[in-house]
This record gives structure tokens, sequence and C-alpha cells, in this order.
């Protein structure tokens, strides 16, 4: 009784500071615990009955999940806009408004509207994502114009902050990879990227909150990533934590390495009541500059609301394998205490206490470049789901000997008992890159399409027994979070390899 009184509070706290209704889906993982849980009037015995609403399509990939807020569908698109549809759409899908985002020509593919400005991108084949992947927020909050919900997301190396009515933006930030250069907000060879999805908190103590996010560098030299607190009111900073710190003897912090590391993929989870922020880091290929080397690489961090490190946890102290976070953590409470669950790209979902020590590991698949665990798990109070994707792919250097370093790695769902790991059941054919979603009982995970093996589709399991309620198939692969809000449920599709099947899809019960 304890979890779900708890969960109810978290939501109840999360609601408030953002002055929405209860079955909105206004965040990366639908509440600041990453839960990915929301009671719709979708489950088991219905979800048969779900039929195409409507579609709208876009000009490239749309692998950001969608906001849902007070009846209008928020999400970004690789060709460049950010788009508010009317959920309740009629055909043809007239966008109530879209913001053209600014052109970063270290992104590709390069939108089409960009070409005049960038040189002809080279080929998008192994590109990692376009110009918009990050999920939006949807905050109500006190603005020059008065009290106005507003969304928040980012967009290459620039977080945006519209009013979520009309699109006018309110602010907007860049979120420069070599921030001691005095002019690095112009810097057009700047590769920073925000993946990350933003968490938006208003303390009870403070007027103005905070956007949590990361960002990275991808591996470029002179530049880095971190995480950032940014002021919600005004778009500045209040923080960076350094991920690639330079420590001295005393293992201060006296600077940072700009040598591509310090990657942040994942999106933050926060704890009000603990007051902390949670997230996960990226691995770095560099050697070592010295013996005062920080753990913060490949790590689950913790930080309190002024950015001070509390703990990290690094399951290896090398590896050679890309085993990266970049999933986002679940906030979870067992009933005697609250945990932080994070999956890796090496196949493991961790659980740890509240001050990061380990209370269980399940490694599920062995994972690797593009394997593991890549999107949010969810959670039902009880139980973990959560999908893997697929292995180092024909071709790539594989990093072990082990022979489940494979191309392709089976099982691939999986739900989780919460309380030690042990597995209540497990899929095949689910290789997802995208978070898996919950509502009342029926589990929600997109399925990455391989040309002329896989169609690209959603499926629907049962949550208690595993089984395959529905298929729903998709014009492209989905990399995103399946979102049920009241009758209907939104997810979005595309091929990274040429943009085709790129849109926003909207499903109703009768």
């Amino acid at each position: 009784m304890r979890a779900a009184v708890f969960l109810l509070s978290l939501g109840l706290v999360a609601l408030a500071n953002i002055g929405l209704h209860a079955q909105d889906w206004p965040m990366y993982g639908q509440n600041l615990s990453h839960t990915f849980n929301n009671p719709s009037a979708i489950n088991p015995f219905n979800v048969s009955s779900l039929r195409p609403a409507w579609s709208f399509a876009t000009k490239d990939v749309v692998s950001a999940s969608p906001a849902v807020v007070n009846g209008v569908v928020y999400v970004g698109s690789w060709d460049g806009f950010f788009y508010a549809l009317n959920a309740n759409s009629t055909i043809p899908v007239v966008p109530k408004w879209k913001y053209p985002v600014d052109c970063q020509c270290t992104v590709v593919p390069v939108p089409q509207q960009c070409l005049p400005i960038c040189p002809m991108p080279k080929s998008r084949a192994l590109s990692d994502g376009g110009i918009i992947t990050s999920s939006a927020a949807v905050v109500e909050m006190s603005t020059p114009k008065g009290r106005k919900p507003i969304v928040y997301f980012g967009a290459g190396k620039t977080l945006y902050a519209l009013y979520a009515d009309t699109g006018e933006r309110l602010w907007k930030q860049v979120i420069c990879g070599n921030p001691d250069n005095i002019d690095c907000a112009s810097d057009k060879f700047d590769p920073t990227r925000i993946f990350s999805s933003p968490a938006v908190f208003f303390s009870p103590t403070e007027k103005e909150g905070l956007v949590f996010l990361g960002h990275t560098a991808d591996g470029a030299q002179g530049y880095r990533g971190g995480f950032e607190a940014i002021n919600a009111t005004t778009g500045a900073r209040r923080w960076r934590f350094e991920v690639d710190p330079i420590l001295n003897s005393q293992r201060q912090v006296i600077g940072a390495y700009n040598r591509g590391c310090g990657s942040v993929w994942s999106s933050a989870a926060v704890d009000p009541i603990a007051g902390l922020v949670f997230f996960g880091t990226g691995d770095c290929s560099a050697v070592p500059p010295s013996p005062y080397q920080p753990p913060y690489h490949e790590a689950i961090i913790a930080l309190d609301m002024a950015g001070n490190l509390k703990w990290a946890y690094r399951p290896r102290q090398t590896d050679k394998c890309d085993f990266d976070f970049g999933a986002s953590p679940n906030i979870i409470d067992l009933g005697f205490a609250r945990f932080v669950g994070l999956g890796g790209k090496d196949g493991t979902y961790y659980l740890l206490n509240e001050y990061g020590f380990p209370l269980w590991s399940k490694r599920v698949v062995f994972g690797g470049s593009i394997g593991g665990f890549f999107g949010g798990a969810a959670f039902d109070g009880q139980h973990i789901f959560s999908a893997t994707a697929v292995g180092d792919p024909p071709g790539f250097f594989h990093c072990s000997s082990d022979l489940r370093d494979l191309p392709f790695q089976e099982p691939s769902m999986y739900a989780l008992n919460a309380a030690g790991g042990s597995i209540l059941w497990e899929g095949v054919f689910n290789q997802s890159f995208g978070a898996t979603s919950l509502s009342n009982g029926v589990v929600f995970s997109g399925l990455v399409g391989i040309p002329s093996l896989i169609q690209p589709a959603l499926n629907a399991y049962h949550a208690r027994y595993g089984w395959l309620l529905n298929r729903f198939l998709m014009p492209g692969s989905v990399n995103s979070t399946a979102i049920p809000v009241g009758k209907m449920l939104f997810v979005t599709s595309g091929n990274s390899t040429d943009g085709t099947g790129g849109g926003v899809h909207a499903f109703t019960l009768p």
C-alpha cells in the first residue's frame, strides 16, 4: 500500500508543480519519477479495439515522444519543426501551430529548409538522431503574460521555451560544448546536441523553477558534454555539472577536459522528497590523463538541487564495449525504501538504494553499441517493464569473445520483479530503442523496423502474463514512447536511414 501511496504522492507533487490534469502526459516518462505509466481508459480487454483516428505526416523522422496536455499533442521532428496538434484532429490534420528551430549544420540529417545555409550533408546512414530528438515538457508557470503553460524542448544544442497556446518563444538558450569560450554560443562547429528530455521542477520554496537536462559532444575533440540546470523563467544557466572534470590531488574540480567525453544521453528523474536528481552518463574512450580520473563515466549519478554530487555508481572501471547508461532512470518505492533503477547498454538493469549501493542487478542480454537497454522502463508499483535493442551489427567490431555478443540478441522484452530482479515473463522479436509505457495492465513497446526483415510496429502486451494483445503496424520505426491518454493512444514513427514513414499517429477506442 505504501508504494502506491508514495507513487501517487509523487504524481500529485508533479501535477501541482505544473498545474495540469491527472490524465495528461506532460513530460518524458509521464512524471518526475519516470514511471511511464498513465491511468487511461485502455486496458487488456479493449486494447484490441483501438482503431486509427488520424495520422500527421512529417517531412522526416519523429523519434521524440509526444507530450499530451489539455487536448494538444506537442512533438518535434527531424524536419526542423516543432508541432502542436489537436488530439481530436480531423483529417487532414492541420497543426495549431508549428515552430521552426534554428539550423545547426553539425547535425545530420540537415532539414530541407537549412540546406541553403548548411553544406550538402554527408550520408545519414550512421546518424544517431536528427535536430529534434528531445521530448517536450509542458509546465504551467508565471510569465510576463500571466500564468501560462510553457513547452520546453531541446533542438540540436538549443533549449527552447515556447508559449504552449501560441508557439511564441519565451526564450531560447544555447548549450555550449566549450563553455570556457566566451563566444561559444556562436560557434558554428559546435556539435553539441540535446538528446536528453527536459525535466522541469518547481520547488515549493522557490518562485523560479529549474529545467534539468544533459547533452553530448558525441566524441568531438575540443568539446565536452555535461549536465545543466536552467532557470525555467529566464533561460539563464543556474549551474553545470562536469561529467569529465579535471581534478587536483584533493579530488577538487579545477576545470574540465574538452576531449569529446562527458556525454549525457539520459533524461533526468527527480525525487522532490529527497531533493535529488538522477541521470546516467556515457562512456569515454580517452585514456585517463591522471590518477585523479573521476568515476563519472558510464555511471549513475545523483546530484542535489544545487548541482552537488551526492554519489556516483559505476559498475565497471574499464570498458571497450560502449556500455553507456543512455536510458532514463526510474524512481521506485518498494514499501520499505525508495530506490533508483536504470538499465544500461550492457543489458543489465540495476536497482540502487538512495545512497547509491546496489540492491540487485539483472543481466538479460550481452548488450553492445546498439544493444541492451536504450529506452526508459515502465513501473507499475511491483514490476519493471522494458525492451532491449539489437546488438553489435554485422561488420562492426565485436567487443568480446562472449558467445552472447551477437548482432541480434534475444529475448528482447522483459518484465522483472522489482523486489529482487527475477523475471516475471519475457518475449522475443521486440527489439526497441524507445521507452516502454503502461496503461491499466497493458504494456506498450515500439518495434524498430529492419528492411526486408522486420515490419515496424507497436506491440501491446498483457502486463501480468506477457501475452501479445495487439500489434499496430507502422509506416516507420517506432523509437518513441506510446502515450496513452483518455480513450486515445499517440505514437510517432520514421526510418532513420532515409526519413521515410515520419509522422505522428493517433488511435482511439470506439
